[in-house]
């Protein structure tokens, strides 16, 4: 496995998104089965809502399929592999403590994956929280493939 510094690199290179879809700012820290992650508001943060103040909780779900597709990419890039294509396929069990992340907050986000079989199926539990206080939590079921043609044809 090759070493890199995964939380120095630049979040854009673990996820197949162009800016502005990269929602998030950094990685904290990651495992082979957990990754977390870091997003302030600010202003120009894309999808930011100037008369709320804020970015709309629905964004969250995206913040933490970034998440998840970040530990995919790390785990890619560690094994000498280019970062696969994946699918958000749906969201179960999503609560929200408030309908906005606050501007000039900072917030964390933390994946578990629950399961992952050989077809790239896999589950996550997901979070969105400042030190105790849960902001959101759902479960995301995603699916990744390195078959960009199969999935294109449709």
């Amino acid at each position: 496995m090759t070493k890199i510094d995964f939380k120095q690199m630049p979040f854009e290179e673990l996820i197949p998104h162009s800016p502005p879809m990269v929602l998030v700012d950094n990685i904290l820290g990651y495992g082979d089965d957990w990754l977390e992650a870091q997003i302030t508001i600010k202003p120009d943060t894309y999808f930011f809502d100037s008369q709320h103040q804020g970015v709309a909780s629905w964004v969250a779900i995206e913040y933490m399929a970034q998440a998840i597709a970040a530990l995919a990419g790390i785990r890619a890039k560690s094994q000498g592999q280019e970062v696969k294509l994946g699918f958000l396929l749906g969201t179960r069990k999503y609560h929200i403590q408030q309908p906005f992340l606050t501007v000039n907050e900072t917030y964390n986000i933390k994946v578990q994956q629950l399961y992952l079989d050989d077809s790239g199926l896999a589950s996550f539990d997901c979070s969105i929280y400042q030190q105790d206080a849960i902001f959101a939590q759902a479960k995301l079921n995603v699916f990744e493939t390195d078959n960009k043609n199969d999935v294109m044809r449709g």
